[in-house]
């Protein structure tokens, strides 16, 4: 995470792909939490705050502002499950990153440093079970990896299994939890 504690409407504008005014409308508005700097005024906004605004709103949180601990993949077709699981995520301060193609999965699991690994999709479970073990030992760090699905449980090697959605506040219990249990 960066060390800045507040961010210029310039730099918040930046980071959303909007003009300056466009992000003092939202200050304006009350969409955006902000203070004033005493003498010319200048909004500043909290890291925090403008972190949980991109969130409320779904749009990506820029790596340099994120916590080191809250980076989640979610590998699954898009679909309207998908998305409000990624949306629910997001509202517990994740940083969910939706993967539709299972290249792309791979990549991202090789250059991020990831926290949890989510597949709704089984077709590439034993793959992605591999590169994560890979990156497992290579960086010394256990990930979360966690198979949703809707019928049984089944047994997957170094997969949390959660039946979705009726276990969703496992899930997400099991996500808040710190270490892993089966890595």
């Amino acid at each position: 995470m960066t060390d800045k504690q507040a961010l210029t409407t310039g730099e918040a504008a930046k980071y959303c792909g909007v003009n300056f005014r466009t992000v003092i409308r939202w200050i304006e508005r009350g969409h955006l939490d902000a203070y004033k700097l005493p003498g010319r005024g200048d909004n500043r906004i909290p890291v925090e705050t403008f972190v949980d605004f991109l969130r409320k709103n779904d749009m990506p949180v820029p790596d340099e502002l994120l916590a080191d601990n809250r980076r989640l993949l979610l590998f699954s077709a898009q679909n309207m499950q998908t998305r409000e699981l990624a949306a629910d995520l997001r509202r517990n301060n994740w940083d969910v990153v939706l993967v539709v193609d299972p290249v792309q999965l791979g990549y991202l699991m090789g250059k991020d440093k990831l926290s949890a690994l989510i597949m709704m999709d089984e077709e590439y479970l034993d793959v992605a079970g591999r590169i994560m073990r890979e990156v497992i030992k290579d960086r010394n760090i256990s990930p979360k990896m966690a198979l949703l699905h809707a019928n049984a449980e089944p047994m997957c090697d170094g997969w949390d299994t959660f039946k979705w959605p009726e276990q969703r506040h496992a899930l997400l219990d099991y996500l808040a939890k710190e270490g892993t249990d089966n890595h």
